[in-house]
């Protein structure tokens, strides 16, 4: 008789990579971007849109005008007098023939101040001028 090694099978090596936990972290950092996202776009200056049945837009080169009911503007964040409005607005849309004006105004105001805004922006130069609205859920009329 030959002397053989015998191999016992039920002592072999595994060599399997545990996905579990990789899943786990994976499901924790998602969830974690999905709750904190909605807060990353949120405005320091506070402005109550007007609702209004609109179509959905798509992301444009474009300079946001914000105008809160106190009376504040700000120009992609940026706060500035109604004085040097026409002045900033005419750098951001020098140059850029495809720039779409924002106008972010409260739905509080009096459509006469948001009349002399949307007149400095045509002042300085905004090709386009598009004024925000909150869309409005619902079928509707």
């Amino acid at each position: 008789m030959r002397n053989k090694k015998r191999r016992n099978k039920g002592a072999r090596i595994q060599t399997k990579t545990d996905v579990v936990p990789i899943i786990n972290v994976s499901l924790v950092v998602v969830l974690t971007l999905m709750v904190i996202s909605p807060f990353l776009n949120k405005s320091e200056m506070e402005v109550v849109l007007p609702e209004a049945t609109t179509a959905e837009t798509e992301d444009q080169d474009k300079v946001e005008i914000i105008f809160t009911l106190d009376g504040q503007l700000a120009v992609q964040e940026e706060e500035v007098s109604f004085d040097e409005l026409r002045l900033v607005l005419e750098d951001q849309f020098s140059g850029h023939p495809s720039r779409i004006a924002v106008l972010k105004a409260d739905q509080g105001i009096p459509y006469g101040d948001v009349e002399l805004v949307i007149a400095q922006i045509q002042k300085a130069g905004a090709p386009r001028i598009a004024i925000a609205t909150e869309q409005v859920t619902g079928g509707g009329s």
